[in-house]
């Protein structure tokens, strides 16, 4: 499981020491949001969580098509943008980390007072009917709805709890498309 634009990477924390038969790994760009994360598994000696440090469109070829799941919870500035707005530099770094048939599930959290991303709850709903370019970085769009208070509590993520409850937040899921898969499209 990688959980892109992890923050702290406590999530990846809490699932490595809730399911030892799995590798978490946290991928964020800051190392110095991962550093907390890193450090308590280090002090937990927690083995099987793993710290990257990279964007999304910068993912190495060791992880690529290593995940059988990829999450991304509470997404802000230019990974927010490139998954609402399905931006090829953004959908082909997911892509490239999944494996054929892996789900890409997001908690998206979009509201018009967000100035700074530059986006509308209106831009979420279009994503909808952008399975054209959801398809040529090799995904397509499962489903796009209103989060449940479920799944955002499954999260683990630290930044829900700040949101409230207030927040409209949704859930997006995408999926993997196999190489035979693409090439029909």
């Amino acid at each position: 499981m990688i959980d892109v634009g992890a923050g702290d990477g406590h999530a990846s924390v809490r699932l490595a020491r809730a399911r030892p038969d799995v590798v978490a790994i946290a991928l964020d760009p800051s190392v110095d949001r991962l550093r907390d994360g890193a450090r308590i598994a280090l002090r937990q000696r927690i083995a099987n969580a793993l710290f990257v440090v990279a964007a999304i469109e910068d993912v190495s070829a060791e992880l690529a098509s290593r995940a059988d799941e990829i999450t991304v919870n509470f997404p802000w500035g230019s990974l927010l943008r490139g998954l609402v707005r399905a931006e090829s530099r953004v959908l082909c770094g997911l892509a490239a980390l999944a494996k054929a048939g892996a789900c890409v599930r997001a908690l998206l959290s979009i509201e018009d007072r967000d100035a700074s991303s530059g986006l509308t709850a209106d831009d979420l709903v279009a994503l909808s009917r952008r399975t054209y370019d959801l398809a040529a970085a090799g995904l397509a769009l499962e489903y796009l709805d209103v989060a449940t208070p479920g799944e955002i509590g499954a999260s683990g993520s630290s930044w829900a709890k700040r949101l409230g409850a207030r927040r409209a937040v949704y859930t997006l899921r995408l999926r993997r498309l196999d190489d035979r898969t693409r090439e029909r499209d």
